[in-house]
């Protein structure tokens, strides 16, 4: 077996630069050299032997140091994960698992113009993900994972009528640092309007970036529709005199399930409705099993 060593000097000699040729400012009087390993962009003070990269001069490594410096302060304020070096956090939104196979129902918005996209949950670590179909006509897409949820959401029928009163579940705020789902109560301005109509569900509610593409519960915690927007109050007041708050929209489940069977997935569908009552289930904890939230990266 080759000495330690002598792979450790094998190591530095194959290196994108032999030590040769490096001024008085590279090697330190006590036989040190500022070494720099690219693949951390990192620059240590170490023997030749030792040196995992290539040396460099003072004047170099004080470079190194302060672009690294620079790129931390750029990620924090940008909310770059470390696990993604080189990208940009461009946006985030709200997705919930369809199927066991860790196949996830999103807006078509939330991964346009994506370069990378990535899910994090709770019990995992941030994984890459896969888009698989979307549709910008429908603000509708899919994304494949790896993940394997402890349970997928259930629909209500695409026919049933529309609850007076609604939940929304989904990760607000794109520098969210907690993976807990957010409950945001709110109502249908209209009640009894009908899912089958294929046109947007108005929202009376305070939908707010982050939200698009999470599940819309009716009071048994069955989804009846995908939010996708928020009402622009400012334009709306501006080409009409009115002041509207909290108004949201969001995809039936005309047009989700239809999507879905499209792409070949069966959703589960409870056309039961539970008894006038029955006690409220548990829509925080139910949601923490399906829910994701989707990282868009570019």
């Amino acid at each position: 077996m080759r000495p330690l060593h002598a792979m450790l000097v094998l190591s530095c000699l194959i290196g994108p630069l032999p030590l040769a040729g490096l001024s008085s400012q590279a090697v330190a009087g006590n036989g040190l050299i500022q070494c720099y390993d690219p693949a951390r962009e990192l620059v240590t003070r170490t023997r030749p032997d030792l040196c995992q990269g290539r040396a460099v001069s003072e004047a170099e490594a004080q470079r190194i140091r302060e672009r690294r410096r620079d790129y931390v302060k750029e990620s924090l304020t940008a909310n770059v994960s470390p696990g993604v070096i080189g990208k940009r956090l461009i946006g985030a939104g709200t997705g919930f698992f369809v199927d066991r196979r860790g196949t996830l129902l999103t807006n078509a918005h939330v991964v346009k113009g994506c370069s990378l996209l990535t899910v994090s949950r709770p019990e995992a670590s941030t994984q890459p993900a896969q888009l698989r179909d979307l549709d910008f006509s429908l603000d509708l897409a899919l994304i494949d994972t790896e993940l394997q949820p402890p349970r997928m959401a259930t629909f209500a029928p695409a026919h049933q009528p529309m609850p007076d009163e609604i939940t929304i579940a989904g990760y607000p705020g794109r520098s969210s640092t907690t993976l807990t789902p957010t409950l945001t109560t709110g109502a249908i301005p209209q009640g009894g309007t009908r899912a089958s109509a294929a046109r947007p569900l108005p929202l009376k509610a305070n939908v707010q970036p982050g939200n698009s593409g999470g599940p819309v519960l009716d009071p048994a915690g069955r989804v009846i529709g995908v939010v996708f927007a928020a009402v622009d109050t400012k334009r709306v007041y501006q080409q009409t005199g009115q002041i509207v708050r909290h108004v949201g929209l969001a995809i039936p489940n005309a047009i989700a399930l239809g999507f879905l069977k499209r792409n070949g997935i069966q959703p589960r569908i409870d056309d039961a409705s539970p008894p006038a009552d029955a006690p409220a289930p548990d829509l925080l904890e139910a949601t923490q099993g399906y829910l994701a939230r989707i990282e868009c990266w570019l």
